[in-house]
């Protein structure tokens, strides 16, 4: 019946097509016949890849399977991160540098075993006895096993399950804490537990059905951490032949996906065709005994200099306008270098020049407390997990472990002192010899690298001030993507406001995705970034049921910029050239010798009320000032405070509520939001006051008052 109105649909199509001459129209019906064609074959050949067929597509070296099979076992090349000769060395590296991290990592092992996961904001979950792979068990949604994978799809408008939920348990990050246990303890139940989940999700997934062949990036990042599992565990007691035939026919059947369902859109290419080319790249490496991985290696490591290049700006960021992404392609593309050097290949001067511009991206948007800001789409995307991080979510917004990989990549010494003591992800990628190298001497010295000046990048139009313990990033950039904005969020001429060792003013973060469209589309919202309103309008328009793309309706542009020894000062403006068509001009002074920042908004062109949103960090209380000027004082849990005062010539109405911050997907905890409103054909500064030991704040209020209307007036 599903198939005859199938039938129906596309006649419908067709006829409609021919009738109105859309050639948009023909190209559904096009799509939509070519996955019908391509389900039915497949629902017609539901049989697993035969021994025979396996077989045929080993290199003619080999005899039969068997020879095939204790090659494998006994090969010493590729080469791999993890080196098998030295699997006491490693946990005896970790035991005397990271002492606390074996409690950690057999901890995180055990619950795997015990079927215990805790992803995307579901808290520890028991997941029963048998794993059911294709249920959101957050929300008890299940997708159809055998559906096949061209006609799954993520919730439709208002939401209500996360297909999220499936594809991260599926994408097998977890193997690697049991390999590490294996390593520290040396019991065989871990290897079992590999073992049995490996096989009993090949049996439950056959090959092109199910929600986890749905989405090729995930079939990419699952073939990385399988191959991580396989490395700490082929020489166990557990592993035999049968099991060893089963995983690579897997392995030859991800590859052969991958390679034919690689994500691109026209000449759109983001993070999912990334991924999937380094999925390639990993099985190009891993499985050279195969006719077709030269060709996979081939395209991959072509594709990875040119997509590194397409995807990177020039100045080190990444063109999803997404911090958070930011980071998972740095990830990814480390890692695959790595591999790739590792094995004898050496890429070019210019692809390696920007990888190392990627790092100092992050570098200099580091906050003094280790993190970083989550601008953008935050949704705990890794390639690879190789460090358990029990009991915080600080593993979503602490990128310091890259500058431990960028320290030996690039034989940085800066870097290894901004790893502080994070290396422990780099010595499982980068082994012993080459950390311990730089480790001993930086890990307890946390050296962010001297930014006095306003650090500056162009292409992403992200704007970071340091001085001593104040901190300041202010978002100017486009919404990504080339303009279709996928992961971007209407933050511009936003801000986050970082001092005192604590960050108070702060970007909300992502939340959810398609669970639930209308947190989704407040996360992404004006009114939720700290920045200004009219109507509520939003800066780019976007429509509630199209949950990763926003029209790109405004015009960024950097006025004015100015460093010198005791003061920044900062001009941009956005033109919104669609109705409600206005200016917002916004001026940032960051006064050096007061420790205070001043903001001034223009509105031009909209006679409305305009209004202005602070969103602080969560456990922070606010209190509402009158006096002497209208105002708040926000404290932190150890009474720590900051001042903030609003001047305008129109009269200011300050308002609080209570919002949400969400640091880590699926998560949110409430946080206070303070509104101020005044009529917009009058101009509004904002003044932002930490506290210093004995100074009184309001003569430096005065003082970088005055400062920033000498340098308006200039």
């Amino acid at each position: 019946m599903m198939r005859k109105n199938f039938i129906a649909l596309l006649n419908h199509y067709y006829h409609l097509a021919i009738r109105l001459k859309l050639r948009g129209v023909w190209l559904l019906v096009k799509k939509r016949l070519n996955e019908f064609v391509r389900g039915t074959i497949a629902s017609w050949s539901r049989s697993r890849l035969t021994e025979k067929e396996f077989f045929s597509a080993i290199a003619s070296d080999f005899s039969n399977t068997n020879t095939f099979l204790k090659h494998i076992h006994q090969r010493t090349s590729p080469r791999f991160f993890i080196d098998e000769s030295k699997k006491d060395e490693f946990p005896s590296y970790i035991r005397q540098t990271y002492p606390l991290s074996e409690e950690r990592i057999v901890g995180g092992a055990n619950e795997i075993c015990n079927h215990r996961f805790d992803l995307l904001g579901s808290g520890p979950t028991d997941l029963g006895s048998s794993i059911d792979w294709h249920i959101d068990f957050k929300s008890g949604f299940r997708w159809n096993p055998h559906l096949y994978y061209a006609e799954i799809r993520a919730a439709r408008f208002p939401g209500g399950f996360d297909i999220k939920v499936p594809w991260e348990l599926s994408r097998c990050q977890h193997f690697v804490w049991l390999g590490q246990a294996y390593w520290f303890t040396r019991n065989e139940k871990y290897a079992r537990e590999f073992c049995l989940q490996l096989e009993d999700w090949i049996k439950q997934n056959p090959q092109q059905f199910g929600v986890n062949w749905a989405c090729t990036m995930d079939v990419a990042i699952r073939v990385v951490n399988w191959l991580w599992g396989y490395e700490f565990f082929k020489n166990s007691q557990t592993m035999d032949d049968n099991f060893r035939l089963t995983f690579f026919k897997s392995l030859l059947v991800h590859g052969r996906h991958i390679r034919a369902n690689l994500e691109y859109f026209g000449a759109f290419k983001g993070n999912h065709y990334f991924a999937d080319i380094v999925g390639l790249v990993y099985l190009g490496v891993f499985l050279p005994e195969f006719k077709e991985t030269k060709e996979w290696l081939e395209f991959g490591l072509k594709e990875l200099e040119i997509e590194v290049l397409n995807q990177f700006y020039p100045d080190g960021s990444n063109f999803e306008a997404s911090t958070s992404y930011h980071r998972l392609m740095t990830e990814m593309v480390l890692s695959v270098t790595l591999l790739a050097q590792l094995n004898g290949h050496r890429f070019t001067l210019q692809y390696m020049e920007r990888i190392e511009k990627t790092i100092d991206f992050i570098l200099y948007i580091t906050k003094p407390d280790g993190t970083a800001p989550l601008i953008g789409d935050q949704d705990n995307g890794r390639l690879h997990r190789l460090k358990v991080w029990q009991g915080t979510d600080r593993e979503w917004y602490d990128f310091r472990y890259l500058f431990a990989i960028g320290a030996i990549l690039f034989d940085r010494a800066d870097l290894a002192s901004a790893a502080a003591d994070q290396w422990e992800e780099a010595i499982w990628l980068c082994g012993i010899d080459a950390v311990s190298h730089y480790a001993t001497s930086y890990s307890n010295n946390f050296l962010l690298p001297n930014t006095r000046n306003l650090k500056i990048f162009p292409n992403s139009g992200l704007y970071i001030y340091r001085c001593n313990e104040l901190y300041l990033a202010v978002e100017m950039g486009t919404n990504g993507q080339n303009g279709k904005g996928g992961h971007a969020h209407n933050d511009t001429l936003s801000f986050e406001f970082f001092a005192s060792g604590q960050t108070w003013i702060q970007d909300p973060g992502t939340y959810t995705y398609t669970h639930n469209y209308d947190d989704r589309n407040l996360f992404r919202s004006t009114a939720y970034h700290n920045t200004v309103t009219l109507h509520n309008y939003e800066q780019n328009s976007f429509q509630a049921q199209e949950l990763f793309e926003i029209k790109n309706e405004i015009i960024p542009r950097v006025l004015f910029q100015q460093s010198i020894t005791d003061y920044d000062y900062l001009i941009g403006e956005i033109r919104r050239v669609t109705r409600p068509v206005f200016i917002q001009k916004r001026s940032f002074l960051l006064d050096r010798i007061e420790n205070i920042v001043v903001i001034k908004d223009q509105m031009i062109g909209a006679e409305t009320l305009a209004e202005f949103h602070l969103h602080f960090a969560a456990g922070l209380s606010t209190k509402i000032l009158n006096d002497p000027y209208p105002g708040l004082i926000v404290t932190n849990a150890e009474g720590k405070v900051i001042w903030i005062y609003s001047f305008s010539a129109s009269p200011i109405t300050i308002t609080t509520s209570v919002g949400w911050i969400s640091t880590s997907y699926g998560k949110r905890r409430t946080a206070p939001i303070a509104h101020i409103k005044w009529h917009s054909n009058t101009d509004h500064v904002l003044a932002i006051v930490p506290k210093l030991h004995n100074t009184d704040p309001l003569q430096r209020l005065e003082n970088a008052l005055a400062l920033s209307t000498k340098f308006q007036a200039t």
